[in-house]
């Protein structure tokens, strides 16, 4: 009994993995706005003047199982109060308008934020999971060494956490997911979640195997510049908690890319997001 019961599961598990692959998955990049800064306050030896426009960058994947999203860019409360942010952080000059709000981009591809079953974040940083508060009925997916230095940072990594993008998070208004690793997030192989500490103790990228596309690394803040990875050109130590963590981040990546075909999205190249295809257009 116990063999028909295992051979059944099998089965079933394999149906449902079979299924997965066979539909179609899709993936979406979004922007969240803008931020102004020297390229140098990213790039090692790179300069500071004159000051460039990055991107904010974030990504939807529709799966058969559940809509992802990873990253939440900005705050939208900047929309309406520019102050938001402290004036440190507001001298970044985030250029946010009534068109860039995450629910008014959703919308492109017919969601809402009720829509979304989990959020993945890269990291907790006021770019990153800024707008987590939108989605009270998603399952924030996060490591549980991020969530404890978003509350209670380690020396010299506070200034860039926002503690009220994500206070509901003590108050329970959010269901949550720590992670202590990886995680196969449908268990089918599509989308994995690599823990990667590097840019905060609870750094992430997330794998998409798509159908067409092939591989796709979201790299999150673990790489700033495709020639972060191409030209193994190191990150502004200020802002690398574990510099090792980049060197092989960037070494793993290029792996994939040799063995697997892989490509790999950041958030904040210019150059590579221009290029890159923008909602409502996807890959798959």
């Amino acid at each position: 009994m116990k063999v028909l019961q295992r051979t059944a599961l099998a089965l079933l598990t394999g149906g449902l993995v079979a299924a997965a692959q066979a539909q179609d998955i899709r993936l979406y990049a979004f922007s969240s706005g803008a931020l102004t800064l020297g390229k140098g306050i990213l790039l090692n030896l790179a300069p500071l003047d004159p000051p460039i426009q990055v991107p904010v960058g974030f990504f939807v994947i529709q799966h058969p199982r559940g809509n992802v999203l990873f990253d939440s860019g900005n705050n939208d409360k900047l929309i309406a109060d520019p102050n938001y942010w402290p004036p440190a952080l507001a001298a970044m000059k985030p250029a946010m308008t009534p068109e860039i709000a995450i629910d008014v981009q959703l919308k492109k591809i017919g969601l809402s934020p009720d829509d979304i079953r989990y959020v993945v974040l890269s990291h907790m940083h006021l770019d990153h999971a800024g707008n987590i508060a939108k989605f009270p009925n998603s399952t924030l997916v996060v490591q549980r060494d991020e969530v404890a230095n978003a509350f209670w940072p380690k020396a010299g990594t506070g200034s860039v956490y926002i503690l009220n993008d994500f206070i509901g998070l003590r108050e329970g208004k959010q269901q949550m997911m720590q992670l202590d690793g990886d995680l196969d997030l449908f268990g089918d192989g599509t989308i994995v979640i690599k823990r990667w500490v590097a840019h905060t103790p609870g750094s992430q990228m997330m794998m998409v195997k798509l159908k067409n596309t092939g591989l796709v690394i979201l790299t999150g803040d673990n790489v700033y510049f495709r020639e972060n990875v191409e030209k193994n050109t190191p990150p502004n130590i200020v802002l690398a908690y574990y510099p090792t963590g980049f060197y092989t981040a960037f070494e793993w990546i290029r792996q994939q890319m040799a063995s697997q075909k892989a490509d790999f999205f950041t958030a904040h190249d210019p150059d590579a997001f221009k290029a890159m295809k923008k909602a409502p257009a996807y890959y798959d």
